[in-house]
Formats: C-alpha cells, structure tokens, sequence
C-alpha cells in the first residue's frame, strides 16, 4: 500500500523536496546530492512547520533532524540507479 505523501520542491543545497505525513509524524526529504529518499520518524509537527519557514533547510535539518529522530532509506534515488545502469550497458 503506498502512502499519501505529497513531496514538494524546496529552495536548498541540500534537499530537492520533502513532505510530511501528519498521521505517523514522519518527515520525508529528496537528497539533491543523490536523489535518495530517507524517512525520518516521530518527528512533531512544528519542525514540519519550521522547515517551511526556515532560511536554511539544511542547518535546520542539521541541528534538529539529523541523529535526533530515527531513519531509513526509503528509496536508492535516480542518479544511484541511472549509474548502475550506466555500468551495465557499458
């Protein structure tokens, strides 16, 4: 079952998108670097709010995200999988 999360581009060095899903309190963000996506869980609303409103998405996700909440990678991301190809078509 896939879950109702609607990613939305963000203005950041680090991140391409991120959305939130309010029900299990978990943040999701796109790594502009690699294109993977990771789940951070029980994070609250109001850092949700506050990386809408932040200048820096990056510092806020470095000082109140990172190695605070709980996370997995959810998804390998398109410039890991477009290299994979990349080495096998070669």
């Amino acid at each position: 079952m896939a879950l109702p999360i609607v990613m939305q581009k963000v203005n950041s060095q680090m991140l391409s998108e991120m959305g939130y899903l309010r029900a299990a309190n978990t943040l999701f963000v796109k790594f502009r670097n690699n294109g993977a996506v990771y789940a951070y869980f029980g994070v609250p609303s109001e850092h949700w709010q506050r990386l809408r409103a932040v200048a820096s998405i990056g510092r806020y996700m470095q000082r109140h995200i990172f190695k605070k909440y709980a996370a997995a990678r959810i998804s390998e991301g398109e410039k890991a999988v477009s290299s994979t190809a990349s080495a096998e078509a070669a």
